[in-house]
């Protein structure tokens, strides 16, 4: 393969890598502004608000509290991508997520 083809190959994996990336962060933009979303991060506010306090120091209770909300919001987010996204995978998305940040977009 000569090296106009290898760019041109390079360049085509690359730019449909970044429109699957780009669609994912689209859907994750309208996920996190839908009423829905907010609804259930109120939900849980709600619940746990009066645990919280304004002071410097760190209480045990935040730890579960904390693990809780990765997990509701993980779970509804990978839900929610699954339907415009048949065999979405959120590993797979959070490693390209970690390369990015890297600078290394391959």
């Amino acid at each position: 393969m000569d090296t106009l083809e290898e760019e041109s190959f390079a360049l085509s994996f690359s730019s449909a890598s970044d429109a699957e990336f780009d669609a994912v962060v689209g859907y994750l933009e309208d996920i996190i502004m839908d009423d829905e979303f907010q609804l259930l991060q109120r939900n849980f506010m709600d619940k746990y608000y009066q645990e919280f306090e304004d002071t410097e120091e760190n209480k045990l209770i935040y730890t579960p509290i904390f693990n809780e909300y990765i997990s509701l919001v993980e779970k509804y987010i990978e839900e929610q991508l699954l339907e415009p996204i048949p065999g979405f995978n959120m590993a797979a998305f959070t490693t390209t997520l970690q390369k990015r940040k890297a600078g290394d977009c391959t």
